[in-house]
């Protein structure tokens, strides 16, 4: 048989996941119950296509488990998807993955079983590691590069400030300081509904791209994350003007999305989250805070990233495909030593 029997796709075992961490702090962000439910709950059923559900990805000889998306199409075979497309979802069990054992996955997953599949890994996982794009005759996986930005802690989050930080950010943060603007983590349903209201708006304002997430996404957060996950809300006066999404594992905290007032000129919310996610790394001992990637052309949030010391650090993206087109293209590679059209 070719190497469909090495990989393993199953219901996932949230038990166990809330078992092994029952605080809510797994070894990855993204991969708790709660999180992965609630953004299932945002994807769509295309026409033509079979709803998406929650399902856990392993191979032989691995004791890890990938939380994934998956459909199957008319022929049995499978699409999948790590969520959120672009962030650190990485095996459940721990974060850290050997070279040797991220090899033996791309392997695996070159396979007639899985017909597309997405994976990004954290590029703080990946230092050193030498991933190559492989093509057999069942599929394929590229090895591409997103970027994010990663502020790296290296002592307390006030030296951080002081040495890695633009004074005008610095200025900001001794402003909003002066001003009462204070952050809180644990929001009650009026400040959720506060917080709520801003996003929209700027959602509409903004016309940002994807899916908007509905209340209940930030219910969940504030509610069912435990330490793995929190709703910041910005306070001004005791007023919500604004807030996001900190999401947290063992080696980063990753600010997921936010939001502000942005009719206020005398105080800077969003400085205020950022300067919040950095006492947070500081409070439970963690090197990385994950800011995310950045759109084409928008440069005013390069500069507002590095402008806290972000740098922009390419992370890996492994891309699986396979299909009539790749197994060809395996045969005359194979064959032909890669001469053709």
């Amino acid at each position: 048989m070719l190497l469909g029997p090495r990989v393993h796709i199953r219901a996932p075992d949230f038990d166990a996941w809330q078992r092994a961490f029952p605080d809510g702090l797994g070894a990855s962000a993204f991969s708790s119950p709660g999180m992965q439910r609630a953004l299932l709950e945002l994807e769509r059923v295309e026409p033509g296509h079979a709803p998406w559900e929650q399902r856990a990805l392993s191979i032989d000889g691995s004791d890890l488990w990938l939380p994934v998306l998956g459909r199957r199409d008319r022929f049995g075979r499978w699409e999948l998807k790590v969520l959120p497309v672009g962030y650190d979802v990485m095996p459940v069990q721990r974060a850290r993955l050997r070279e040797a054992e991220i090899v033996a996955w791309m392997s695996a997953l070159c396979t007639p079983r899985i017909t597309f599949f997405i994976w990004w890994l954290p590029s703080w996982h990946t230092d050193g590691m030498r991933l190559e794009s492989r093509r057999s005759l069942s599929g394929n996986v590229e090895v591409g590069s997103n970027n994010t930005y990663v502020i790296g802690i290296d002592g307390t989050a006030e030296n951080h400030l002081e040495k890695q930080v633009s004074s005008t950010m610095r200025r900001y943060v001794r402003r909003n300081d002066k001003a009462g603007v204070t952050v809180i983590g644990n929001p009650d349903a009026d400040q959720i509904d506060a917080y709520f209201r801003i996003y929209e708006q700027s959602f509409h304002d903004n016309a940002w791209v994807g899916e908007m997430f509905p209340r209940r996404f930030f219910d969940v957060v504030a509610r069912d994350l435990g330490k793995g996950g929190e709703l910041a809300v910005v306070l001004h006066g005791g007023k919500v003007v604004g807030g996001g999404v900190l999401v947290f594992d063992r080696s980063a905290v990753h600010y997921f999305q936010g939001a502000i007032d942005r009719s206020l000129k005398d105080i800077n919310p969003h400085v205020a989250l950022y300067w919040y996610a950095l006492r947070c790394a500081e409070a439970r001992g963690i090197r990385h805070v994950n800011l995310g990637g950045i759109n084409d052309g928008n440069e005013g949030l390069v500069r507002f990233k590095t402008s806290w010391g972000g740098v922009e650090t390419p992370s890996p993206m492994l891309t699986f495909r396979s299909g009539p087109r790749i197994t060809y293209e395996g045969l005359r590679d194979r064959f032909l030593g890669g001469r053709g059209p």
